[in-house]
């Protein structure tokens, strides 16, 4: 499987080595990173001093392809410029020259840090590496399909798909993504979203590298309130170490041709008719896989993971609203237009007020989130923050944004 090596090996082991990463070309340093190895932390960007600025260098090595070896060298050269990471590795903070052991101890150790935190962590992304890996999970999924069936899975797999997508656009393993972002990609609403991407960590397919919150920015007005923004959650796509044994190709083959099914979801199913006030995700699943040519209900469901009593019955509702035809090779995919069966279900319209509530929702929890942490810590309590309107007193409490209640959300703001 391609990437699953690379996904699964161990970064404790593989650092204390000192052997330089697999499929990381080798190349020079960048021009910042030689030549904060050259002089030092001369601007003052690194916080604690000569350790942090000697991590920053043992990493960017790690992602050029060095070898522990070719760090040492390097650190070795310039070891007489004080301040440099050279210098930290042979003179303590006092300026007494390290023993070599201590020396040799120090560079293993942040050798091995850099490779595991490289490794959890990409500093930068590498968008070939990351489709390769992406490709190595979405095989293992689809080897897999008995894990996207029963009550959650179809929403797990919607979920993880979105996420794929979003990580091939980014170009890297570790995207930003909120709740409603991914829930836009997908017709599930955004609790279950959340609670698949619970599942999703349990399960070892993801990861929280750095959670939601919000950030302020820019200067204090005349009131010492600043403005704020959003941070979505850091989501980290991963291959879990643990997987159970893949079904027989065989089995999910065509029987007339031996050809298998395509990998890649076609995404045909992200439409108002899939919606949960529509025909639902199992059905849009059921939708997605089908083809022109026929197929028997039995390959079906060991396809989409679902058992054979479900399968049919989401095959005739297809059927009813003409999405399904069934022939004497099988179900084939019906010719009647999606946004007509939308309009047919009253359902036409339903992803994008959903998109246009979302905007609603942002709006708020922005507002509520920027005076909340405009409110917070010492500014308040030395009296630097004078919103209008208020003289004397503790602010008063703010009302909380308002989340699942549609009706209750004024879309007119």
């Amino acid at each position: 499987m391609p990437g699953q090596a690379w996904l699964e090996f161990d970064a404790v082991a593989w650092g204390s080595s000192g052997r330089a990463l697999p499929g990381r070309p080798h190349r020079d340093l960048s021009p910042r990173m030689a030549r904060l190895l050259a002089q030092g932390d001369t601007e003052g960007n690194y916080g604690h001093g000569r350790s942090g600025a000697s991590m920053s260098v043992t990493l960017a090595a790690v992602g050029a392809g060095w070898s522990r070896e070719e760090l040492r060298h390097a650190l070795a050269a310039v070891s007489h410029v004080a301040g440099t990471p050279g210098d930290w590795m042979v003179r303590d903070p006092r300026g007494r020259r390290r023993s070599v052991a201590d020396q040799d101890h120090r560079v293993e150790y942040m050798w091995r840090n850099a490779v595991v935190r490289w490794c959890a962590r990409p500093p930068a992304s590498d968008a070939p590496q990351t489709m390769v890996e992406i490709a190595a999970m979405r095989e293992a999924a689809d080897a897999r399909p008995f894990l996207w069936g029963g009550q959650a899975g179809a929403s797990n797999r919607a979920v993880l798909e979105a996420l794929w997508e979003i990580a091939a656009r980014a170009g890297r393993l570790d995207p930003t993504a909120s709740i409603r972002q991914i829930a836009e990609q997908t017709t599930v609403t955004d609790s279950t979203v959340d609670r698949a991407i619970h599942r999703l960590i349990t399960a070892g397919w993801l990861r929280v590298d750095e959670p939601a919150g919000v950030d302020l920015v820019g200067e204090e007005d005349e009131h010492g309130r600043r403005d704020g923004q959003l941070r979505a959650r850091r989501l980290h796509l991963l291959l879990p170490r643990t997987l159970p044994d893949p079904v027989d190709p065989d089995k999910l083959a065509d029987p007339r041709s031996g050809e298998l099914p395509a990998t890649r979801w076609g995404g045909r199913a992200v439409h108002d008719t899939f919606t949960w006030r529509g025909l639902g995700a199992v059905a849009g699943r059921i939708y997605d896989v089908l083809e022109t040519t026929g197929v028997r209900s039995g390959l079906l469901a060991a396809r989409v993971g679902f058992t054979g009593p479900t399968v049919r019955k989401h095959l005739r509702r297809l059927a009813a609203s003409g999405l399904a035809c069934q022939g004497k090779d099988g179900w084939t995919r019906g010719n009647a237009g999606l946004d007509a069966v939308a309009a047919r279900l009253g359902v036409d319209g339903a992803l994008t007020r959903r998109a246009e509530r979302h905007t609603v929702q942002r709006e708020q929890a922005l507002a509520y989130f920027v005076e909340r942490a405009n409110r917070r810590g010492w500014r308040v309590e030395r009296g630097k923050y004078r919103p209008a309107g208020r003289h004397t007193g503790a602010p008063a409490r703010l009302p909380l944004p308002v989340q699942r209640a549609e009706t209750r959300i004024p879309l007119g703001l």
